[in-house]
């Protein structure tokens, strides 16, 4: 096998590679992609009055939930008495903020979107944790169906 064979052969695994990773993601449209950012900020400011009852607004009714230190919450009642117990133990427990430029948005389907973003304390530093959602449109309404967190990172 020739060099140029060889050139040739990866430029062409590049370009085909290439071109099916960039096939698995479809564009949102501009009043999707806002209506996303804003559930990531309702969330968070619910979080930070002790709102339970807007956090988990922002969710499907069965959404899923798989938190990091090993608790799995399916739907919403479950993940309201979860957050319902945090709060009880005091105020602003789960106060947080989601950093506006963390906020990737990677649409799947016109109606599924995976969001990549990360959760940090009040003031925005120490340590970051990473969430994973799926969001999903269902009659016509953005809501989030799967929240995984990560281990939080300095």
């Amino acid at each position: 096998m020739t060099d140029r064979t060889v050139f040739v052969g990866l430029c062409l695994a590049f370009v085909v590679g290439t071109r099916l990773v960039s096939a698995q993601t479809v564009p949102g449209t501009p009043a999707d992609v806002q209506v996303i950012r804003q559930l990531v900020a309702a969330h968070a400011s619910s979080a930070q009055k002790d709102d339970v009852d807007g956090m988990v607004a922002t969710q499907h009714e069965d959404v899923d939930e798989r938190l990091d230190d090993g608790h799995h919450l399916v739907g919403r009642a479950a993940v309201a008495k979860f957050y319902s117990s945090i709060v009880s133990s005091g105020p602003h427990r789960l106060a947080h903020i989601h950093p506006p430029e963390s906020i990737k948005i990677r649409f799947l389907t016109p109606e599924v979107a995976f969001v990549d973003v990360e959760s940090t304390s009040m003031t925005g530093s120490g340590p970051r944790t990473p969430y994973f959602l799926v969001v999903t449109k269902v009659a016509g309404k953005w809501g989030v169906a799967e929240v995984r967190n990560g281990v939080p990172v300095e």
